[in-house]
């Protein structure tokens, strides 16, 4: 158990998420610059109502992009933002961006593919009433304006279901992930801060190319979104963790990477 005292479904006994986010760069990859001074535009829909989509970002340097968004026949928005890309694979990136200006923190991360010509990823939004330390995600597929004439979407994926794999964010940071179903796994905190603490929560698989997987989830009791890009051929993974500190109220907003180490396998269940 963790050394905040009896495990319990209560988050104020939780460890506070700004100490938990403490060391989760460490082993991270490094901040790519490969996209500054170009301006990638994706174009598609959001997969809840299938909206059309657009979002337009230019890189102006490796820290900061402008960005123009577009969604039905909703007013257009846009603004400047801080952002993280990371180059998993050969013209393959983790993007994540926070934007800023607005009433709530919103954040759209995803996996960009450029090789491809798709992009998959989530718009989130913290700060919702009732219940203000919850997390909303949309989720939208898209095309690269100008990339591939026959670009190859990303799909979604039960690869990873039946598979514990463990992901080593720092010297001290261990967490184990159970892919229990297409939509439930279980996280376990092995190392770290949060030692101890464990749940089963929603989540998202989405195949991005052969063994490298675009993973996110929803926490249910913090509202904690967590989005990660995994390289099963590599056995590396990055991605983002992105809430609202249960007791202070402060904004985690972490990039974060791991070496991943797949631990066993669960055979499929056969039917006579």
């Amino acid at each position: 158990m963790s050394g905040r005292g009896d495990f319990a479904w209560d988050a104020q006994s939780w460890t506070p998420l700004t100490e938990m986010a403490e060391g989760f760069d460490e082993f991270r990859p490094p901040v790519s610059g490969t996209l500054v001074g170009r301006t990638v535009t994706l174009t598609g829909a959001l997969t809840d109502g299938g909206e059309g989509f657009s979002l337009e970002q230019r890189f102006t340097d490796d820290r900061r992009l402008d960005w123009v968004l577009r969604v039905g026949d909703r007013p257009e928005r846009s603004g400047t933002a801080g952002y993280q890309a990371f180059e998993l694979a050969d013209q393959l990136f983790y993007v994540h961006q926070l934007w800023q200006g607005l009433p709530q923190p919103e954040a759209a991360s995803m996996a960009l593919d450029l090789r491809n010509g798709a992009a998959t990823g989530a718009l989130a939004q913290l700060g919702l009433e009732p219940q203000p330390h919850r997390a909303r995600q949309q989720w939208f597929q898209a095309t690269v304006d100008g990339g591939r004439t026959d670009p190859h979407p990303h799909q979604p994926t039960t690869e990873l279901v039946g598979r514990r794999i463990r992901y080593r964010y720092s010297s001290d940071d261990v967490y184990d992930h159970v892919y229990l179903t297409d939509r439930l796994f279980t996280w376990v905190c092995m190392g770290g801060a949060e030692q101890g603490e464990a749940d089963t929560e929603r989540c998202v698989h989405w195949k991005i190319r052969e063994g490298v997987y675009l993973f996110s989830w929803l926490e249910k009791l913090l509202g904690v979104e967590g989005m990660v890009l995994v390289d099963l051929t590599q056995l590396r993974s990055v991605g983002i963790q992105f809430a609202l500190d249960q007791f202070s109220g402060e904004l985690v907003d972490l990039t974060m990477g791991a070496y991943a180490q797949p631990l066993s396998v669960a055979p499929p269940v056969t039917t006579p």
